[in-house]
Formats: C-alpha cells, sequence, structure tokens
C-alpha cells in the first residue's frame, strides 16, 4: 500500500516520529486513549485485533518489518463485510437476502436484454447499409434520379450543365453542426470538398468493443494520397461510453500540404554568418488533427495529477466529436446539408433556454428579497447605534462601522472562421 514507509498523520494532524521531536515510539499509549477509540468504533473489522494494529501504527516509523506485517493485516480487510447487515434484525436481514435474489434475477434479465439489442442493432445496420450505399452514389453522382423542372428551372438553367452529383455534401453537413463547425478552418475547406462519403462499422474481432468511421475522399486530389482515412475507438464497454483509447490513420501529406502544421519563419540577425531564414514547424488548428487523438501511456503513473485532467479532457472532446459524426450526421446526412437538422437542434435549445430563463428570475426574486432583508437589518443596526450613549471618562462613544442555425450554405459564406494557418 502506497505511503506506508512515510511519516503518518496523528489524530492531532501532526506527523509522528522524524529529527528533533518526541517519536512515535516514544509515546507511551494511554488507557483512555484505547477506549474512546475502541467506543469511536464498534464495527472493528472482525478477526482483527485493534490494539494490535494501534500498537502497530504507533511503532512504525523506520521500522520496515512492521510495515509489511500491516500490509499483510490491511490486505486481510479487502473485500469483508462492514458487519451492517449482520447486525439487522433476523427477520430484515431475511428480507434483504430476498431483495438480494431479486436483484440476480434483473442483472439476468439485463444481460438477455443487451445480448438482444446487440443483434437488433446488427440487423438495422444491415438493413441501413443499402440506403446508405445508396446515398453514397447519388452524392458521388454514380446514379441520377429522375425529375421535371419547373416552370422557367429550364430556361433560368440555360445552356449550364448540372454539376455532377451533389458538390460539397459532406463539408456541407458537417459545417452546419455547430461543434463540428468549431474544428474547421479556412484552410481545411478545399481538402474537404472531396469527401464524398463517411460510413461507420463496429468492431468484430475477438472481443474488442467500439467502431470505426471511415471517411472517403476523391483520389486523386491535391493534398494527401490515402482513399480513406479511418478513425477508430476503442471501448472498455459498449454500454458504458468509457473509451479506452482511438487510433487514427497516418494521413501521407502531399509535400507542402499538410494542413496540420504551420511553418514559422524567423530571419537570422544582421551579421549572422548564417544568412538562411530560420523555420519551425508548429501544430496548426485543422479538422485534420481530429486523427490524431490523445496519445494514452502505458502507465498512468507517467502522468502527474494536472496532466492525467488534461488527458482526460482531450479524450472526452474527441470521443464526444466522433460520436457526433456518427450518431447524428451519418444517419441524418441530408437534414444536416439542408440545415433542417440544425433548426431542430436550436430549437430545442430554446426550450432549455427558457426553462434557465425561468429559473433565472425566480432566482433574481428570491435574491431581491433576500437585499431588501439585508437592507432593513442594516438600518436598524444603524439606528441602533447612533442612539447609543457616549462612553464614560471621555472616551469615544459608538459611532458607525468602519443567429444561428438555418442552411449555412456553401463554403465561403460569410461569418466568423477559425484562425487561419499556414500549410507547411
Amino acid at each position: 500500500m502506497a505511503g506506508l514507509g512515510t511519516a503518518l498523520p496523528d489524530r492531532g494532524g501532526g506527523k509522528k516520529g522524524g529529527k528533533g521531536g518526541k517519536g512515535a515510539a516514544n509515546k507511551k499509549p494511554d488507557p483512555e486513549d484505547d477506549e474512546e477509540d475502541e467506543e469511536e468504533d464498534p464495527d472493528f473489522a472482525e478477526g482483527m485485533d485493534k490494539k494490535e494494529v494501534m500498537k502497530a501504527l504507533s511503532q512504525l516509523q523506520g521500522n520496515a518489518g512492521l510495515v509489511t506485517a500491516l500490509q499483510g493485516k490491511l490486505d486481510g480487510l479487502v473485500g469483508m463485510s462492514s458487519g451492517f447487515v449482520e447486525g439487522l434484525h433476523y427477520k430484515v436481514r431475511a428480507r434483504v437476502e430476498e431483495l438480494g435474489n431479486i436483484q440476480e434475477t434483473h442483472d439476468d434479465l439485463y444481460e438477455k436484454f443487451i445480448e438482444e439489442k446487440r443483434v437488433l442493432e446488427a440487423k438495422y445496420r444491415a438493413l441501413y447499409q443499402p440506403l446508405y450505399n445508396k446515398r453514397a452514389a447519388i452524392v458521388k453522382g454514380e446514379v441520377d434520379v429522375e425529375c421535371t423542372p419547373e416552370a422557367g428551372e429550364v430556361e433560368e438553367a440555360g445552356d449550364e450543365e448540372p454539376p455532377a452529383g451533389i458538390p460539397d455534401f459532406w463539408l456541407i453537413a458537417l459545417r452546419n453542426h455547430e461543434q463540428l463547425e468549431e474544428q474547421i478552418t479556412e484552410k481545411d475547406e478545399p481538402a474537404l470538398k472531396h469527401l464524398i462519403d463517411i460510413t461507420s462499422s463496429q468492431l468484430e474481432e475477438g472481443d474488442q468493443k467500439g467502431f470505426t468511421l471511415d471517411f472517403h475522399f476523391e483520389q486523386p486530389n491535391p493534398w494527401f494520397s490515402n482513399a480513406v482515412i479511418s478513425k477508430t475507438y476503442y471501448m472498455v464497454d459498449d454500454e458504458d461510453p468509457i473509451l479506452e483509447k482511438a487510433e487514427g490513420t497516418e494521413i501521407q501529406w502531399h509535400p507542402g500540404k499538410n494542413l496540420t502544421v504551420k511553418v514559422l519563419r524567423k530571419k537570422p540577425k544582421k551579421g549572422s554568418k548564417n544568412a538562411k531564414p530560420i523555420t519551425k514547424t508548429e501544430q496548426c488548428e485543422s479538422f485534420f488533427n481530429f486523427f490524431y487523438p490523445p496519445a494514452v501511456p502505458e502507465d498512468d503513473e507517467d502522468l502527474n495529477e494536472e496532466e492525467a485532467e488534461q488527458l482526460q479532457d482531450a479524450m472526452e472532446n474527441d470521443y464526444e466529436m466522433g460520436a457526433i459524426i456518427r450518431e447524428k450526421i451519418i444517419p441524418d446526412a441530408v437534414s444536416w446539408f439542408t440545415g433542417e437538422a440544425n433548426q431542430d437542434e436550436d430549437y430545442d435549445e430554446d426550450d432549455e433556454d427558457y426553462d434557465d430563463e425561468d429559473d433565472e428570475d425566480e432566482d433574481d426574486d428570491e435574491d431581491e428579497d433576500d437585499d431588501d432583508e439585508d437592507e432593513d437589518e442594516d438600518e436598524e443596526e444603524e439606528e441602533e447605534e447612533e442612539v447609543k450613549p457616549k462612553g464614560k471618562g471621555g472616551g469615544k462613544g459608538g459611532g458607525g462601522k468602519g443567429g444561428k442555425g438555418g442552411f449555412k450554405g456553401p463554403p465561403g459564406a460569410d461569418g466568423e472562421k477559425p484562425p487561419e494557418c499556414k500549410q507547411q
């Protein structure tokens, strides 16, 4: 058990032992303290001699043998009952045991539910797939649809050839989600114009749990040679969103096209022997950082508390982004393209805002009432102080107290853009 070899805090908050002070070994046990301890801890673990343990604690400082002995005693406590249930009336204890049997039956049923749920989800994933394939074919222009133009549309189009498929379909769908739009920079848009499909699949190898997102790109394109860039989330459990780790495809960037870094050039100082500018690269804001997830160290002890919290936040944000794409964008891509899905989300948020405003109004009313009461109390105190007589003997008397929502259109529309980053 970590920390047993160091000085332990005593009941008064100080540390026992150490140079220049009275060590714990020199302190004589007080029988009255022992009696108080026994009264305070009536449920001390069965099978443990409390006086023996307290004596070992008092002599612990600097004694490795006692540390080892105490370690064994403490290890024996793991999994032991606190004695609470055993202390209940035998009739109550029997009822609690019956509740335990009911819970076991419930847990068995829940396991069956989870298994049937997995089978049902797999069934409907298979039924959805042909629809996703047809959608992809239309978006890419591999399949066309019959249509009858409305009056005037033919004349308006003139001799202009219609574009193949639906240009920028996935870029616009992603940008119409507020959280995803924050990740897409102006520099990302030309590359994301080549995104022609996003698909999702469950991990089915062995006992692995999780899912993979595949981003399909036109090839060739000016940015990278990958036809598919993937992001895989490995989960501890499918039912609880506990992320174990995430992995992304290494993007094969064309020279000078890496959107995730920026190049800084510094001119050499005058008189410097090296006349060439000094260059260095730094990470740059980009949607494609999504494929470079936070690295999880093999040993958590390599991180301090602050680093562990930062890693936890980064992993949660990374998973949330993947879950949005998997659970919202892919199943309902056309509604995100047209902006209808965004309007629905705005409506839900407005309802929540109204609830928050009502709560705030109630809080404001309560605060005003409290302020009025405080003011009345202050006035009463001032009046009382004013009528106090001055002190005798010439002393001083008592004085006063010292647009959101909607279709955002194709890339390049007006609106704030994330900070630009120079390409490598």
